[in-house]
């Protein structure tokens, strides 16, 4: 069906969104370190601390003024070794892209997999949230109805309504998800129901909002 066809298409689009926010800032960011890697302005750092940690040790250092006039206090993890040699000497070599002194890389930097293990398991999330919509939206869905229309079927709201009216009919409001000169079956939030035009017609398409007052028969 096609009102089936675009909201399925409507939830993936929603996915693809989705992990594009979640995944464009870790791979901007992989992009740019990258680049101070292989085309970043070499310099040399002046060393504030050295905090051996395990196999590794924390390096506090602060970039000349001439790529980072704000002389902001940065940290990097390195080996044990290019930490000792920190220590030592009181001076640490950056690789630094210009214009950008908070993305820099050091000869013996520590690689950091938190990023990437928090994007994968967002990612992950996001996969299993899709799947289970789709599997648990189809379960909760309650089941269908039939109902003859007592009047044209009208332009309709946003939004999904079954109301009993006084005289025992209902008004029914949803989308069209399908259509044909003897029926329509408007896509509640929680059911379908097929109309039963008889007497009655409609002029609207699949995919509109559709409001129309019927019985119920089934």
């Amino acid at each position: 069906m096609e009102g089936r066809r675009a909201k399925n298409w409507r939830r993936t689009l929603l996915v693809v969104v989705a992990l594009v926010v979640v995944n464009v800032p870790y791979l901007l960011h992989v992009w740019q370190v990258h680049r101070a890697q292989t085309d970043g302005v070499h310099v040399s750092a002046t060393v504030a601390s050295v905090s051996l940690s395990g196999g590794d040790a924390i390096v506090a250092f602060r970039l000349p003024k001439s790529v980072d006039a704000q002389q902001e206090l940065r940290t990097v993890k390195v080996d044990r070794t290019t930490g000792a040699t920190a220590a030592r000497t009181q001076e640490i070599d950056v690789q630094v892209l210009s214009g950008h002194p908070d993305v820099f890389h050091v000869e013996g930097q520590a690689r950091s997999w938190g990023g990437l293990f928090i994007t994968g398991a967002a990612d992950l999330l996001i996969v299993l949230m899709l799947l289970l919509s789709s599997r648990l939206g189809g379960r909760l869905r309650r089941p269908a109805l039939e109902a003859v229309a007592v009047a044209d079927v009208q332009d309709g709201d946003e939004g999904s309504l079954l109301d009993k009216q006084d005289d025992g009919t209902y008004l029914i409001n949803g989308e069209v998800a399908e259509a044909d000169e003897q029926s329509v079956v408007l896509r509640l939030r929680d059911r379908d129901i097929t109309v039963h035009l008889r007497d009655h017609h409609s002029s609207l398409s699949v995919g509109d909002r559709a409001q129309v007052r019927a019985v119920l028969v089934g």
